[in-house]
């Protein structure tokens, strides 16, 4: 086959990496205007409109405390159980739910891909942007329980937001390879929701792990999770009355699956370029 002149590209192909990061650069404003578009019209068709996302972070809380801090007791080793909780919850609640609109970008938006020229990658962009977004409302109220259960503001507060962006650049990469792998798979999607399950009650959201596993092998395990590290850094910073070891471990870890997580996404989801939207 005649190799192509270096100004063209063969239609269906794998982009280069770099044209591709330069498309997704040109087309920026894309993800953002869509992304800004759905947070608007979520909820429009409820009385309370948006106030949904200050509600449900409420309601969130008052369930797991009532459950897992009242009935079950298991704040063992936390004086503020419900700083701690919330935290928590919100964090990982962000993360997963960034992974998984990230996922079902691909599934549907069909008509979108095949109707317009654009790179692909955007489509996960603007999900977890939107997750992103709507998570400010979530992050009022995180702070309103810091506050109001007697946590007090210190100049430590500033490093949840590196915190914070190490666990939107992991969804992000992790958004990328659920998407291709949903685009080939679409029971993943319906599978993916259970291994966010058992995350969640593995990764120390509901309780302090240090109290519940002496064990020095297990909790070196735990720093390899990067669910737990991504709730722990928060609650690190937010919260005096905690006191958690191997910190700097955790930010290493997070980085270490923030940009690992990134690249290798971007790389995997760039594979399948040419085949999304063919059905």
């Amino acid at each position: 086959m005649t190799d192509l002149p270096p100004h063209l590209r063969r239609l269906g192909g794998t982009p280069s990496l770099r044209d591709y990061l330069a498309a997704i650069w040109g087309r920026r404003h894309f993800a953002w205007s869509v992304a800004r578009g759905e947070i608007r019209t979520q909820h429009l068709d409820t009385a309370l409109g948006n106030l949904w996302h200050l509600i449900n972070p409420l309601l969130l809380i008052g369930v797991y405390y009532l459950v897992f801090g009242v009935i079950l007791e298991t704040n063992r080793g936390v004086t503020n159980f419900l700083a701690f909780l919330g935290i928590g919850i919100f964090t990982f609640n962000y993360t997963q739910k960034a992974v998984l609109s990230g996922g079902r970008t691909l599934a549907s938006n069909v008509g979108l891909i095949r109707s317009l020229q654009f790179p692909r990658a955007l489509l996960p962009m603007s999900s977890v942007l939107r997750e992103t977004m709507a998570f400010s409302s979530a992050a009022v109220v995180m702070i309103a329980v810091v506050l109001i259960t007697g946590e007090p503001i210190t100049w430590r507060w500033v490093l949840v937001l590196p915190a914070f962006a190490l666990a939107a650049v992991f969804s992000l990469g992790f958004a990328f390879i659920a998407a291709r792998l949903a685009d080939k798979f679409r029971d993943l999607l319906n599978v993916l929701p259970f291994l966010f399950r058992i995350a969640f009650y593995l990764s120390g959201v509901l309780y302090l792990v240090e109290a519940f596993l002496d064990d020095p092998v297990i909790m070196r395990i735990m720093l390899a999770n990067p669910f737990y590290v991504y709730v722990s850094l928060p609650r690190e910073y937010l919260m005096t009355s905690l006191e958690q070891d191997a910190i700097g471990w955790m930010w290493l870890s997070g980085t270490a699956w923030a940009v690992g997580g990134l690249i290798v996404g971007l790389l995997v989801f760039r594979g399948g370029e040419h085949e999304y939207g063919r059905g």
